[in-house]
């Protein structure tokens, strides 16, 4: 593993960054943590003095001197964390009860000896080296109570707070660092993983993919290798679409072009022949040279998604209904019926254009293929999520084992269906117009005849997730 690689590399650097800002934010936490604290032990010890202060001068109204001493004595045989100092004296100054010897010469005092609004610093600064702090009171004989807590106490609880919370921030910021390095090394491996075939690509090998890990379905890392890898699999499929066409191309056109080639070559050394019947089918060929290359780019495009702004709501029927009635003079001259059934409504996005011509190459192809004389049935159904179109004849139809296999472009069934004029592309079309719309083309036995069913999401299509 080169750790250079590793240290200049960006994931490093936002991972350093990212323990850096989370360390800050632990200090800061535990700071306000540890000033929360202290004020709120403060508070709770200056309750105590308090309650414990007024505890006893309530003695001293009812028993005086006397009964405060024996209060004193009980408390400190009672004594419980945090452990407190009593101190009793007479008018004179002399000790009446307690567990000071005598007053501290360096005490803090007052009614409210440590409240919110003073610091620490107030009490361990130079001028305020306080060995107790606490509260005092003169009863009305003279005598004085004082109740105090020992600093050193107070110091402890402090440093023992603070080096539990820096142990926690010390720890908290190593673990985030292993942490942070273990995610560095994890996602450094994936990161090569995807680089690496992502070189393999660059180099010409298709095949190449990304392994998947194992892991939820939910993973990040997982999903954008997913979803490369069915990008690396849709380039494939167009690569090999690509591939057959030119060969379908080169094979397809080749003798057309050679054909077209040697009549030209034919009026060129025969100048007394007839031209113009020459030329007006040479025209004729060139016309249908050029719709299959028109075609080939329409089914390209498509294929390729460049039409999908031109999606809106459109009512299907209105489009059937148009596709119908502009077919009807050419089942006409053959004498066949065209039996039409529609709802009263079925409004769907679509590409208006796009669905015209794909319901145009199929009731041609059943004009095309029905028998003179013969029935075309052409039917909508509108369901809630989806329309169905279904367009049949009674024609010779299609074999089972060809129908797969007729949507490929320039695919001529070698049946009774072949014998008609036509680029074989008509199918080709239809399917990747219906794809484009998140839908699908079936064919089935129409007994006689073929029946084709196209099924159109009403919502559009859906883009595609994960």
């Amino acid at each position: 593993m080169n750790l250079n690689r590793i240290f200049r590399a960006s994931l490093f650097r936002f991972t350093l960054n990212y323990v850096v800002v989370v360390s800050v934010a632990v200090f800061l936490v535990l700071a306000v943590g540890y000033a929360s604290l202290t004020v709120s032990y403060f508070r709770d010890l200056n309750a105590l003095i308090g309650s414990e202060t007024r505890a006893l001068e309530a003695r001293f109204e009812r028993d005086g001197s006397a009964g405060v001493s024996v209060e004193i004595a009980d408390r400190i045989q009672q004594a419980s964390f945090p452990r407190l100092f009593y101190l009793l004296v007479d008018a004179r100054g002399n000790k009446v009860a307690g567990n000071l010897a005598r007053r501290p010469e360096r005490f803090a005092q007052g009614e409210e000896w440590l409240g919110v609004g003073r610091t620490l610093a107030q009490l361990r600064g130079s001028e305020h080296d306080f060995d107790f702090v606490g509260a005092s009171v003169r009863f009305a004989d003279g005598s004085e109570l004082l109740v105090a807590r020992h600093y050193k106490d107070i110091s402890e609880f402090l440093r023992i707070t603070f080096t539990v919370l820096g142990q926690a921030m010390l720890t908290t910021i190593v673990l985030g660092a292993i942490g942070a390095a273990l995610l560095v090394l994890i996602l450094e491996r994936r990161i090569r993983a995807i680089n690496d075939s992502i070189a393999g690509i660059l180099s010409g090998d298709l095949s190449q993919r990304i392994p998947v890990a194992r892991g939820s379905d939910e993973d990040d890392f997982k999903r954008l290798i997913v979803n490369f890898n069915h990008m690396l699999d849709r380039i494939a499929q167009l690569m090999e679409n690509l591939k057959q066409l030119s060969d379908n191309i080169a094979h397809d056109l080749r003798t057309p072009l050679t054909r077209l080639r040697n009549r030209l070559a034919s009026i060129e050394f025969d100048p007394h022949g007839e031209r113009d019947e020459a030329v007006a089918e040479l025209l004729h060929e060139s016309d249908e040279l050029l719709a299959t290359f028109n075609a080939l780019l329409r089914i390209a495009q498509i294929e390729a998604g460049n039409r999908r702004s031109g999606f809106e709501q459109t009512a299907l029927v209105t489009i059937l209904g148009d596709v119908c009635e502009f077919y009807e003079p050419l089942a006409a001259e053959k004498r066949q019926t065209v039996a039409v059934t529609l709802p009263p409504s079925c409004p769907g996005v679509c590409d208006r254009d796009l669905l015209f011509q794909a319901f145009a190459n199929l009731l041609d192809n059943a004009i095309k293929y029905a028998p003179a004389g013969g029935h075309i049935d052409v039917r909508l159904d509108c369901g809630i999520e989806a329309a169905s179109v279904g367009i049949a004849d009674n024609g010779p139809g299609i074999p089972a084992a060809e129908r797969g296999k007729v949507f490929q472009r320039f695919y001529r069934v070698e049946a009774s269906r072949s014998g008609h004029p036509g680029n074989s592309l008509g199918l080709s079309l239809v399917q990747a117009v219906i794809n484009l719309h998140g839908g699908s083309v079936e064919l089935d036995d129409n007994a006689p005849g073929l029946r084709v069913t196209v099924w159109l999401p009403r919502a559009g299509p859906r883009a595609e997730t994960a």
